[in-house]
């Protein structure tokens, strides 16, 4: 889906993985991350963001907690991180990324509570009165004030599969009450996911149900009396998004894909201002035929506007960018060990040649590694080290 848009904007992204690849620098299952550009694509998000007085927490995940990644979004000014659960905590932590905020997706499950805490976030999301309790304790236990926010829901909001729960909108009063009385905790505001979704049918992103919920329980919560300083918002955010944001009321919103340029947005818009900045690297195994087999164990690829062909770039050298054939990924359920490369009869693919996928990535739920570059637009290429999904350093490997 993103392939074209990256050749036209980026074509430096894929002519290095190329050359990179076939010179042993960059092995194959291999997410290549443009570090310049995902500075340039946070600066892009950083200034529409500050246009619009928000806040931004970055997500890490979709380009696996790479740490010079990390860097290279604290560069543009965007300074602590969301996370998704205690794994992406440590994760993100092994980058001395500051940490902004844990346990909206994937709640702090037990013994964990201490950690989450001494991470010192600026927030932590809270479903139930239960777990409010349980970081209460270790709070007090640490001598800390943890802010809070509360997750909320009413009839008619939508959420993926696995992603529901949290207070009720009816009430929401009395659950801050109760949890405000927890020593160790203080109410600072409420979330919900996702605040704005891509509707592939009017190629927009346009806000949900959720969003309207989350901006009654903030009016609420203040007419109550409590001092609400987020609204947090995620979602299909993106640069072309802020505006939008700012006017159904959010305070805070944490964009994840946008700096790698690979939202709804861009699809949607030509114009969009962020530019793709990740490309999957891998190589032909062997051939059967006209099929050509492809390591794969990277393959997640997060399909938000639903099924597309999938296409892919192989050779060995820059007329490879010219060379776009149709792939198949394995099926949902079945474990990817191989893409196959449908080739044309006659076709002059080689074992070992190179195979560049431009696709919205979730590095973090693969086997995959990540590496990134810093250069491709003053022709002074550095390449960095491999990280793994959990951002730890892969040693033996450039």
């Amino acid at each position: 889906m993103f392939l074209s848009r990256l050749i036209e904007k980026n074509a430096a992204l894929p002519s290095a993985a190329i050359r990179l690849h076939q010179q042993g620098r960059v092995p194959a299952n291999t997410y290549l991350l443009d570090l310049d550009t995902f500075t340039e694509n946070a600066r892009v998000l950083k200034q529409a963001a500050d246009a619009e007085g928000l806040a931004l927490y970055f997500m890490s995940k979709q380009f696996g907690r790479n740490p010079d990644a990390c860097r290279a979004i604290r560069a543009a000014g965007v300074s602590s991180a969301v996370c998704v659960d205690l794994q992406d905590m440590e994760a993100v932590e092994r980058s001395d990324t500051p940490i902004g905020h844990v346990g909206h997706l994937v709640q702090p499950h037990r013994g964990t509570e201490r950690a989450v805490i001494d991470a010192n976030p600026d927030v932590v999301t809270v479903f139930t009165l239960e777990i409010a309790k349980r970081l209460g304790s270790a709070a007090l236990a640490l001598e800390r004030t943890q802010r809070v926010l509360l997750r909320v829901a009413a009839p008619g909001d939508v959420f993926y599969f696995g992603h529901g729960g949290g207070f009720p909108l009816d009430g929401i009063e009395k659950a801050a009450e109760s949890i405000e009385a927890i020593e160790g905790l203080t109410v600072a505001g409420v979330t919900t996911f996702p605040a704005l979704l891509a509707n592939p049918e009017t190629r927009r992103v346009e806000p949900t149900h959720n969003f309207k919920t989350l901006r009654q329980a903030a009016d609420r919560l203040r007419d109550a009396g409590f001092q609400i300083s987020q609204v947090n918002a995620p979602g299909t955010t993106s640069a072309g998004t802020m505006a939008q944001l700012r006017e159904g009321g959010a305070t805070h919103v944490e964009p994840g894909n946008a700096f790698h340029g690979t939202t709804p947005q861009m699809v949607f818009d030509p114009e969009a201002s962020e530019l793709p900045a990740v490309v999957y690297v891998s190589e032909i195994s062997h051939l059967d035929g006209n099929e050509a087999y492809v390591f794969g164990a990277g393959l997640y690829i997060d399909k938000l506007l639903g099924d597309y062909e999938l296409r892919v770039l192989c050779g060995r050298d820059e007329g490879a960018l010219e060379r776009v054939f149709p792939a198949e990924m394995a099926p949902d359920g079945a474990i990817h060990y191989y893409c196959i490369v449908h080739l044309p009869t006659g076709h002059r693919t080689r074992v070992g040649d190179t195979v560049v996928f431009c696709f919205r990535p979730q590095v973090f739920v693969t086997r995959a590694r990540t590496q990134g570059v810093a250069g491709l637009r003053s022709g002074r290429i550095e390449v960095r080290p491999q990280y793994d999904v959990e951002a730890r350093r892969v040693e033996g490997v450039s």
